[in-house]
């Protein structure tokens, strides 16, 4: 999985004030989930990361890490919010899941 800035364009002012505490800390990784809406691709980047979070080490990564997926998803606008929101639920439901079996085998 590449986390290396994508081609897609950044959206640096849509959707994000600025101000959402996530952008400072992690901007390659917050623009990348704010692209979810705009590029199928990263949705499916994200839903590998939310399957491999359990089994590889992100610790050397500047990543939103998925118990904030919701948070980050909230902080931010969407053209469509429900959408926006079950795919943020979606890959974080399945990154808690991936971390409980990998931490029980």
């Amino acid at each position: 999985m590449s986390l290396q800035p994508s081609p897609v364009e950044y959206l640096h002012s849509a959707g994000c004030s600025g101000r959402c505490g996530f952008r400072s800390t992690n901007r390659v990784h917050h623009d990348r989930l704010l692209s979810i809406e705009h590029n199928p691709d990263e949705v499916l980047e994200l839903m590998e990361l939310a399957v491999t979070w359990g089994e590889l080490d992100y610790s050397g990564q500047r990543l939103v890490p998925p118990e904030r997926w919701m948070q980050f998803a909230e902080a931010h606008e969407w053209r469509d919010r429900e959408r926006a929101d079950r795919v943020f639920a979606l890959a974080c439901d399945i990154a808690l899941h991936s971390t409980r079996l990998g931490a029980a085998c």
